[in-house]
């Protein structure tokens, strides 16, 4: 019977050209949906590889001035943020943390390969702010103050790129300029774009007032931050008293502060905003198929009343109708989601989006799969109840 059915669609398939496209570019809209959705919730359900609670951060907004300025005016807020018992620790942050359209990478080689790695300029007191855990080796501190090469800390997926199974510590990297630096430390994770982005490799340099101003060279008022931890129940009066006295420190500085948890906030429901909108249009698309799929159904049921009414005069039953009616739309839905199937696995056979897991491809088919035959089959319960209805006696005589 099976058979029979591919063969009937099969031989219509001009006919039903139009349904299948529709069917096709419902699946493979869906895929799409359905492999950002998941690949989204796999990435919140992994920590972010720091803490955001209860730290705060200004925002300098330094203007064209010289770099000693700039250092200068930088050591004096620290000052003035050690005046604050509320205040635990800080540190200058460079990371574009909850930033997602930020980004900052360089070029290292790895066996004559070349690999871009995201980068952060992070002070001494960094891993204290966020609650940083280190898996090797150590934070900066003023012991770096005389290394031949500057001193990095790395991720574990750096580490995984570069010296696999190793203890990466004292190791040396060298950029594609052919600089090098020393690694002096490893963490995990380190997701700094916010909950629902995926793990990326992450190198952090030493940035602070206790050096020299070369490390601004790369820097600029408007992504760059002076994050710091405050204690648990601090007001907004804190941070009115804050901002005040920074403000009249750094004087024509467009000083603005913020907490990382309403940041945090803020990227998660910037990174929702094209998962929805493709949902929405997604959804849009699938009605209208669905609503095209059961009038192709329920016209080709009623086309064919007198080849029903003479299947129930031979002895077919109710229940043999119904299946027939819903296992030709089934095929009608399968003819099209093998050609949707036949690019969405291209997907993870060629790596087109290397940084989404095989697991998640194939998850994300195989629910859009269930979700275009529940449709089909929804769409052809009532024809199918209806066409099983047919009375013999009264299909036959109207033919």
């Amino acid at each position: 019977m099976i058979k029979q059915m591919f063969l009937m669609i099969w031989n219509r398939k001009r006919q039903n050209a139009l349904m299948m496209v529709g069917v096709f570019i419902s699946f493979f809209s869906l895929f799409l949906v359905f492999t950002t959705m998941i690949y989204m919730l796999s990435n919140y359900l992994k920590p972010l590889g720091f803490e955001y609670e209860n730290v705060w951060y200004i925002n300098p907004g330094w203007s064209m001035e010289e770099k000693d300025e700039i250092l200068e005016t930088l050591r004096q807020v620290e000052y003035a943020l050690d005046t604050y018992p509320e205040i635990e620790s800080y540190s200058f942050s460079n990371t574009f943390l909850f930033i997602p359209a930020a980004t900052n990478s360089r070029t290292y080689l790895n066996d004559g390969k070349e690999v871009h790695i995201n980068q952060g300029t992070v002070g001494d007191e960094f891993d204290d702010v966020l609650n940083i855990q280190m898996l090797a080796g150590r934070w900066f501190d003023e012991r770096d103050n005389a290394n031949a090469r500057p001193p990095v800390v790395i991720n574990d997926l750096v580490r995984d790129e570069f010296f696999p199974g190793k203890n990466p510590v004292g190791e040396i990297m060298v950029k594609k300029d052919g600089e090098e630096v020393t690694v002096i430390g490893l963490i995990d994770e380190f997701r700094n774009s916010g909950d629902f982005t995926g793990s990326k490799q992450m190198m952090f340099h030493r940035g602070t007032t206790s050096m020299s101003s070369d490390w601004l060279d790369q820097m600029d008022g408007m992504f760059s931050r002076i994050l710091f931890r405050v204690k648990p129940g601090s007001t907004r009066e804190l941070e009115q008293r804050v901002q005040a006295h920074i403000n009249n420190i750094a004087k024509g500085w467009k000083v603005k502060m913020g907490r990382l948890d309403e940041a945090r906030e803020s990227a998660n429901n910037q990174t929702m905003v094209l998962p929805i909108i493709m949902a929405i249009i997604c959804g849009f698309l699938i009605i209208n198929v669905a609503l095209g799929l059961f009038g192709v159904i329920w016209y080709n049921t009623k086309r064919r009343t007198s080849e029903i009414g003479l299947r129930r005069a031979l002895g077919s039953t109710i229940t043999y109708v119904q299946r027939q009616i819903t296992g030709e739309a089934m095929v009608l839905a399968t003819f099209g989601m093998i050609i949707g199937l036949f690019f969405a696995l291209q997907f993870p056979l060629l790596g087109v989006m290397g940084f989404i897991s095989s697991q998640i491809y194939l998850f994300a088919a195989l629910l859009s799969v269930l979700i275009i035959y529940g449709i089909t089959f929804l769409c052809a319960l009532y024809p199918s109840s209806q066409a099983s209805r047919i009375e013999p006696a009264i299909a036959l005589h109207s033919e």
